[in-house]
């Protein structure tokens, strides 16, 4: 598809679901209770090492903002939000194309494969507009937290290139894996705004435990061969219905994920909910409000994806029959309405984290917006259809890390285990960034 085309298509597609989140978490809230941080209550809140940057995408320039403890600066990037927008759209085509490679197939050849070239170039100049004036001052920065803004907030920032972009063929494993990204110089965190993180830091941190509770739902039943979810409304004429939700592709693969996720955390098997259970009313009748890390494992649906949805959703077993309160469908608002305190929310599903690339998407993804609401401390989510074999990998190793003895922040967890997955040589398909950053961590990346 054209570049063009591609980013209308994404700037069409659902524009309401983080306001429909809004309004259901602020129904029946004081909405005045939440003021404007000044520079100086931001500074205070961030710790020793931490750093923050923000963004304002107008449709002419872009303002970005960047604080430590101690330091502020500003600047005007002269980058309209169409441009932005077709980067950020090319980016992520070439990300969700090279997750069409199959783990290990590297294993089952005699020569080296290379998937879809990833644009360094690109990444690069993107990195140089938007924090590149801000290095001197980020220096010191082991943990960073980002605020972005319109299209930006469909790109993990990790995979911004920060030097010049590495000579050779970019769809060379070797060359990615020498490539300098963001991620190797900063732990990232995203946030929603400003004012969240002030929210999240207002709550005292659960002591750490050898055994955390775990909940995992996942490889709900679905019948159908249909892998995008966009692809819903092509196909299918009128209203959403069950079988628009049974069309989807089967997700196996993600059981092995919960089981390995689930062991890393000293959990039993039985934490591990797959399949025909996997309904709304199990999930409403599980202790989730006493469980320390909670995970979904299945598709995400955008406002869009699906006919007749406005919001965005978690797609669980669909029931025989459509009841209230059991339709197949967790949405934004649903989970937003929940008591959900967990200090992690796992979210492997496709497109949970951000606007695929719309222009007009609202700082996160209303999935993303509804946990936060909903009491959960820190989310991991998905930026595009994730590997069932990077995800395991990925979210058990950064627990791993996190319960290995060494004091460390959980953004700086991920990104230790982004940096093993980049530098594993024994399946060079890993080395591409499909593969190593679709997670971002939302909320708190603190210790």
């Amino acid at each position: 598809m054209p570049a063009t085309d591609t980013t209308t298509s994404l700037a069409l597609a659902g524009r309401i679901d983080a306001l429909g989140v809004e309004l259901a978490a602020l129904d029946g809230q004081d909405t005045g209770t939440q003021q404007p941080l000044s520079l100086s209550e931001v500074q205070a809140l961030l710790k020793p090492a931490e750093g923050l940057v923000m963004y304002f995408v107008g449709e002419e320039d872009t303002f970005a903002w960047a604080l430590t403890p101690t330091r502020a600066a500003w600047q005007r990037v002269s980058t309209p939000k169409g441009a932005l927008a077709e980067d950020v759209a090319l980016l992520r085509a070439s990300l969700i194309q090279a997750n069409t490679l199959r783990a290990g197939v590297a294993l089952r050849r005699e020569t080296t494969p290379k998937g879809p070239a990833f644009e360094q170039g690109r990444a690069r100049r993107m990195h140089t507009e938007l924090l590149g004036a801000f290095a001197p001052l980020l220096g010191d920065v082991r943990h960073l937290f980002t605020v972005a803004d319109g299209p930006l907030t469909a790109l993990p920032f990790a995979l911004l290139v920060t030097e010049a972009a590495q000579a050779g063929d970019d769809s060379d494993p070797a060359v990615l894996r020498a490539t300098p990204w963001l991620f190797q110089r900063h732990a990232l965190t995203t946030l929603p705004g400003v004012e969240s993180l002030a929210a999240l830091r207002a709550v005292p941190r659960t002591p750490p435990a050898q055994k955390l509770g775990f909940l995992g739902f996942g490889n709900p039943l679905f019948d159908g061969t249909i892998t995008a979810p966009g692809e819903l409304v092509q196909i299918r004429a009128g209203a959403a219905g069950l079988d628009d939700l049974r069309a989807l592709a089967p997700l196996p693969g993600t059981r092995g994920e919960l089981r390995a996720l689930a062991r890393t955390l000293n959990a039993a098997p039985e934490t591990v909910i797959p399949g025909a259970n996997v309904t709304e009313t199990a999930v409403r009748a599980a202790a989730l409000s006493s469980t320390d890390v909670i995970a979904f494992a299945t598709h995400g649906l955008l406002s869009g994806d699906l006919r007749g949805l406005s919001e965005p959703a978690l797609v669980l077993t669909p029931p025989e029959r459509a009841l209230p309160g059991d339709d197949g469908l967790l949405t934004a608002s649903e989970i937003a309405a929940m008591d959900i305190p967990a200090e992690w929310v796992i979210l492997s599903a496709c497109n949970t984290a951000g606007g695929d690339g719309r222009p007009d998407a609202e700082g996160l993804s209303g999935l993303a917006r509804a946990f936060l609401f909903a009491g959960a401390r820190s989310l991991i989510v998905s930026h595009w259809p994730v590997r069932d074999d990077a995800a395991a990998r990925l979210t058990t190793d950064m627990f791993a890390l996190l319960s290995d003895g060494t004091p460390r922040r959980r953004a700086e967890a991920l990104q230790g285990a982004m940096q093993a997955m980049l530098d594993d040589t024994r399946d060079p398909t890993l080395a591409h960034p499909a593969a190593w950053a679709p997670f971002v961590i939302v909320g708190e990346g603190g210790f």
